[in-house]
C-alpha cells in the first residue's frame, strides 16, 4: 500500500471547528442565484413546499427535484444529466429526491446524505447515493460488505480507498478532510448502488466506468462543501477491464492461491471471480445468488476498512488462537485480523451452502496462512477451537 505522502489525491485542509448544514452555509457565500433563475432553474411550486417538510426521527429536510424545470445538475450538484446517461434511458426526465448532506452537531455519526434517482426504467435502474461512516454498529461488516466488497468491484486504484463495479460504487473521503475515525469506525464514504444485486452476469465496463466517474464527482462535491482543497481526478483511464469469472482454476490453487485446496476428495462446483487490479480488498466469490455467495475469500487490506470487522472477529463462533492476531470460527463463518505491514488486516472464508461446516475448517487456516505469508504478515499458524460434539 503507499503511504499517504505518496498517495496523489491526498487533502491537505484541516478539519474545521464546527461545521454547518452544506448546502445553506454554500448559498449564504454565493449570494442570491439570479443566473440560474435567469436559465430557467426555478424549482416547482410543490417542490418548494416539500423542501421545507421534516421526515423521520432525525428532521431530514428533502427536497423534490422533477418536472420540466428541474435543474441539470443534481445530488447536490454534484451530476450532470451527461453522468446520467450510461445507466438511464432517458436521463433528462430523471427524478432526484435529496436529503441534504448534514455534518458537526446535526450529525452525531459524520456527515450524512442520501439522494434517490428514479425515471421511467423502473425500479431496477434506480439510483440511491448515501453519503455515512461505515460502521459495525450499522451492520455494515454484513449486507454493505456482501455487496460493496463483492468480486465484482474494481479497485479505483491512484491511492483512493474505493471501488466500482456496473452496479455498485464507493469512495472514501480522504482523512484529510475529515480527520482519522474513531478506533471501531471506518472511513466516511460516497456510495451508489443501482436496483437489486446483479448475480451471475458478466460486469458490463462501459457502466462500471460511469459509476467510477459518478462517485469521483459525488466525493469532490461533498468534500468542497465541507471545505476541503484538493480535487480527485477521473479514475477511468487506469481501470482494467471489469471482472469475469474465472475458467481455469487449478486444482491446487483455490482462488489463484498456490497451495490452497480442499483435498482431492473436494472441488469447487462454480468457477470464482476473482477481484481484478490492486486495492483494499482481494475477494473470491463462487455463486452468487441475490447479495451473498455460495462461497467467499476475502482479505481486507487497508487498515481503515478492516476496522469495521473488529467486533465480527471479537464475537464470532469459537475462538481462534494464534499469537499474531484474534479470529473466530463458527458453523459457516470463520474471521480472523492480525497486523501486517500495511497495518491491521482481516481475512474472512464463508460458506453458505449446506453441510460445508468440514470445508470450512480446512480451508480456513490455510486460506488466512498463505494470504498472511502474501501480505508479509506471515508465518501465521492458527490454532482452531475442538469439533463440537
Amino acid at each position: 500500500m503507499s503511504s499517504a505522502e505518496d498517495e496523489p489525491n491526498r487533502y491537505e485542509q484541516p478539519l474545521p471547528a464546527e461545521r454547518e448544514l452544506l448546502s445553506e452555509r454554500r448559498r449564504s457565500r454565493q449570494g442570491w442565484p439570479w443566473r440560474r433563475l435567469l436559465r430557467g432553474r426555478v424549482r416547482p411550486l410543490l417542490a418548494a413546499g416539500l423542501a421545507g417538510v421534516l421526515l423521520g426521527a432525525g428532521g431530514m429536510a428533502w427536497q423534490v427535484q422533477a418536472g420540466p424545470f428541474a435543474p441539470d445538475e443534481v445530488c447536490w450538484d454534484a451530476l450532470s444529466r451527461e453522468d446520467l446517461a450510461p445507466i438511464f434511458r432517458e436521463p433528462q426526465d430523471v427524478k432526484a429526491v435529496e436529503a441534504p448532506v448534514l455534518h458537526g452537531q446535526r450529525s452525531m455519526d459524520g456527515p450524512t446524505g442520501n439522494c434517490q434517482l428514479t425515471n421511467s426504467d423502473g425500479n431496477a435502474w434506480a439510483l440511491t447515493v448515501r453519503v455515512h461512516r461505515l460502521s459495525e454498529r450499522a451492520g455494515d461488516d454484513g449486507k454493505w460488505a456482501d455487496e460493496f466488497l463483492s468480486a465484482r468491484l474494481t479497485p479505483l486504484g491512484g491511492g483512493l480507498l474505493g471501488m466500482a463495479s456496473d452496479s455498485r460504487a464507493w469512495l472514501a473521503i480522504p482523512d484529510g478532510c475529515l480527520g482519522r475515525p474513531g478506533n471501531l469506525d471506518g472511513p466516511t464514504v460516497v456510495d451508489i448502488a443501482q436496483g437489486s444485486w446483479i448475480t451471475d452476469m458478466e460486469p458490463r465496463t462501459k457502466e462500471r466506468d460511469a459509476m467510477a466517474r459518478m462517485v469521483v464527482k459525488l466525493v469532490n462535491k461533498v468534500s468542497a462543501d465541507l471545505d476541503c482543497t484538493g480535487t480527485i481526478a477521473d479514475p477511468v483511464e487506469r481501470l482494467p477491464k471489469a471482472a469475469r469469472y474465472t475458467r481455469s482454476e487449478e486444482p491446487d490453487a483455490l482462488c489463484g492461491i498456490k497451495g490452497l485446496t480442499l483435498g482431492r476428495k473436494h472441488k469447487p462446483a462454480q468457477y470464482p471471480m476473482i477481484t481484478d487490479g490492486h486495492g483494499p480488498v482481494r475477494t473470491c466469490d463462487r455463486d452468487v445468488t441475490n447479495s451473498q455467495p455460495t462461497q467467499r475469500l476475502m482479505t481486507v487490506e487497508d487498515p481503515r476498512l478492516a476496522k469495521i470487522f473488529t467486533r465480527m472477529a471479537l464475537d464470532e463462533g469459537d475462538r481462534v488462537r494464534s499469537a499474531a492476531g484474534v479470529g473466530g470460527l463458527g458453523p459457516n463463518l470463520g474471521v480472523f485480523r492480525a497486523r501486517c505491514q500495511t497495518g491491521e488486516t482481516a481475512f474472512l472464508v464463508r460458506n453458505n451452502e449446506r453441510e460445508t461446516s468440514a470445508n470450512l475448517r480446512a480451508l480456513f487456516p490455510r486460506y488466512v496462512e498463505a494470504e498472511a505469508a502474501r501480505l508479509g504478515c506471515g508465518p501465521l499458524k492458527l490454532k482452531l477451537p475442538a469439533r463440537s460434539g
